[in-house]
């Protein structure tokens, strides 16, 4: 996957934003606060194809948050490792691409990638490659349970069949929109 500043995401209440204008609407979400991050994370969902989530997502510290997310289909990938790689090498590169859109607005703020691995079930024995990759791009890389935007917010949407994350009144929202 190749993130550019017009990659289309979409918004937490649906509205279809570029990369760009998704960087716009962070910068006010976080104006004037000094607590707040900035995570990525990837998950997949295989059925006949494989579906990844990549949500961006930020909260400030007891006040909510934003997220935006970008989907994408391709052939099945049935090896559980090479899903995890791939998902953790979406999440770098749209992290990448973040980056360079705040450099170019000359914002300067620390991303985390967020992996959908964790010390219980089949992805245990693949956490410290999988952090040490994420290191080896110079992103500080977190997993579950600390992983919430891998392992919950693109996790909800890339089960869900709907567009916006939402199946009969269950919808993730982070703040009031």
């Amino acid at each position: 996957m190749v993130f550019t500043e017009d990659t289309e995401f979409i918004t937490g209440s649906g509205t279809i934003v570029t990369m760009s204008e998704a960087v716009e609407k962070i910068a006010a979400f976080i104006k004037d606060s000094d607590n707040f991050t900035i995570d990525i994370g990837t998950d997949s969902q295989t059925t006949d194809k494989t579906k990844f989530v990549t949500a961006i997502v930020c909260c400030k510290e007891r006040k909510g948050g934003i997220f935006f997310y970008h989907s994408s289909t391709i052939d099945k990938v049935p090896i559980l490792r090479n899903r995890i790689y791939m998902e953790t090498g979406i999440s770098v590169e749209c992290a990448n691409q973040l980056i360079d859109l705040f450099l170019e607005n000359e914002m300067f703020y620390t991303i985390s990638i967020h992996s959908d691995v964790g010390p219980n079930g089949k992805t245990r024995d693949l956490i410290k490659e999988i952090t040490g990759y994420v290191a080896a791009y110079g992103f500080d890389c977190k997993i579950k349970p600390n992983s919430m935007a891998a392992s919950v917010v693109a996790d909800k949407l890339c089960k869900t069949g709907t567009r916006h994350g939402t199946r009969h009144g269950t919808v993730l929202c982070l703040t009031p929109e």
